[in-house]
């Protein structure tokens, strides 16, 4: 059965799935290679062991430390291929706020300046699309599409139950309640809700245990209930 071993730098995780072998997805929101050999250490994970990275999208909280992690473990970079300008033009996530979460999100606690003044261009090595078995890099499962929050999204989705998925599934920072992604890339809000729980209805019937980038992890009724609760906003 794969492990998945989630650390916090910064506002947002990383994470590590062992397996076989070893993948790194997502790499916090603090820059330095000490960082990165620091949490390798204290998760057990040499760096030479990991023989991927994937970032699920293309926000510099997801992907900021990844020319590092890249320096150190000479593993390739993974990203889907919608979100590959956004790593290699270091560019400034385009978001919209999708539900009240995401309205209280910009207005109330801006995200900091920091992470995007310390975006770097970050070239991909390996750019997907469509269902991408990992078992080349000795992990049982595969990346799949989760569009909405953003239409580079991607989660990796374990043989064993368990979905590493971004920004689809987060805390509620108000009340530490799951949500679906309170951010999305459109002013089509209704496209970017049937995005959304498209995806979320795929990953609730493929996985049971959800780690996010923000918060979690989350269990499947966890998922079910965030999806009901916005599917009753959507149609308030």
């Amino acid at each position: 059965m794969s492990e998945v071993i989630q650390y916090k730098l910064g506002m947002a995780s990383g994470f590590f799935v062992r397996d076989e072998g070893v993948i790194a997805v997502d790499s916090g929101c603090e820059l330095g290679r000490e960082l990165f050999l620091r949490v390798c250490a204290e998760a057990g994970v040499a760096p030479e062991e990991i023989r991927l990275l994937v970032a699920t999208h293309g926000h510099v909280d997801h992907f900021l430390n990844m020319n590092e992690m890249r320096a150190v473990t000479g593993a390739p970079l993974m990203c889907h291929k919608n979100a590959e300008s956004s790593l290699r033009q270091a560019l400034h996530p385009n978001v919209r706020p999708r539900n009240r979460l995401g309205q209280y999100m910009l207005s109330q606690l801006p995200p900091s300046e920091e992470p995007l003044r310390l975006m770097r261009p970050t070239a991909p090595d390996i750019v997907v699309e469509g269902v991408v078995d990992l078992r080349p890099w000795g992990v049982a499962g595969r990346v799949v599409e989760t569009f909405g929050h953003s239409d580079g999204c991607i989660s990796v989705v374990l043989d064993s139950g368990q979905a590493v998925v971004g920004d689809l599934l987060v805390e509620d920072v108000r009340d530490g309640t799951p949500s679906l992604a309170y951010l999305c890339y459109t002013d089509d809000i209704q496209a970017a809700n049937e995005q959304i729980f498209a995806s979320a209805e795929y990953l609730a019937a493929n996985a049971e245990t959800f780690y996010s980038g923000h918060g979690g992890p989350f269990s499947r009724a966890d998922l079910l209930a965030a999806l009901a609760a916005a599917r009753a906003e959507a149609a308030e």
